[in-house]
């Protein structure tokens, strides 16, 4: 299948980079040496690979400068930037975030903020990131006025998140973990405001993805891979099912894509 695709959008976990087996391992560590080298090649033959994550900026900067790619679609498409670029930048107001602090804060549920680059949490705040998470510390008086999403920690599975704020919602990122971002968020949002901006057409892009978060992604792109290790849901959705992450997936996929 030779193709003219210009950009190719990349999940970073169970895609990029193998999922975190509990142990202390960063993202850069779990990324196979096939998949830098095929990221490469893919650039070198003018097919412009794009990060699409639910994370900030912050969170992707080491994997950013390690795989050499300035152009990525942070906090599920609510920060977008292209070849070192920002096309958007969305916060919330000052009014939903007082809403969402408040209803989180009156259930007693763990959180922090994410802005562009920095999480912060307050003071008194019973949040624990995961080992990729760098979280400051702020007065409990204090809420970063340049928030995009939060992060929500649960305790236990029986824990109930009883949440309501007009035009937000939650996403489950992982097993007690939830992404408080704008209801109209998602990876897809962040695609088609790279399309807008550079002029490419939906047909000439791909994306590489195994979670259920990367479903509205599939849907904006003109060609899907989903990994061998991926959720059967989005391999039902996906045109090419590749090898899994360990299992040099990515390479696989661009050399039987004939992409380099």
């Amino acid at each position: 299948m030779m193709s003219n695709f210009k950009i190719a959008f990349f999940d970073i976990d169970g895609t990029l980079a193998a999922h975190n087996a509990g142990d202390e391992s960063s993202i850069l560590d779990r990324i196979p040496d096939t998949t830098r080298l095929a990221l490469k090649e893919l650039k070198g033959n003018g097919i412009e690979p794009v990060i699409a994550t639910g994370r900030n900026r912050g969170m992707i900067s080491d994997l950013l400068k390690d795989l050499k790619i300035d152009s990525y679609i942070a906090n599920n498409g609510r920060f977008v930037s292209f070849k070192g670029k920002t096309i958007m930048h969305d916060v919330f107001s000052a009014e939903q975030l007082k809403m969402a602090v408040s209803q989180l804060n009156d259930q007693g549920i763990s959180f922090c903020y994410e802005t562009a680059d920095v999480l912060y949490k307050n003071k008194s705040s019973k949040f624990i990131g995961d080992s990729s998470m760098v979280v400051k510390s702020i007065p409990d008086d204090k809420v970063p006025e340049d928030a995009i999403q939060l992060i929500i920690k649960l305790n236990n599975q029986k824990e109930q998140l009883n949440f309501n704020v007009p035009e937000i919602k939650t996403v489950k990122v992982a097993k007690l973990v939830y992404d408080v971002t704008l209801k109209g968020s998602n990876k897809a949002v962040g695609i088609k405001k790279i399309l807008e901006s550079t002029g490419v057409s939906a047909k000439d892009t791909i994306a590489f993805g195994d979670e259920e978060n990367d479903l509205e992604m599939f849907d904006a792109v003109g060609y899907t891979v989903a990994m061998g290790n991926a959720n059967p849901i989005v391999k039902n959705r996906a045109d090419f099912i590749t090898t899994d992450v360990n299992n040099d997936g990515i390479k696989n996929a661009v050399e039987e894509l004939q992409l380099i």
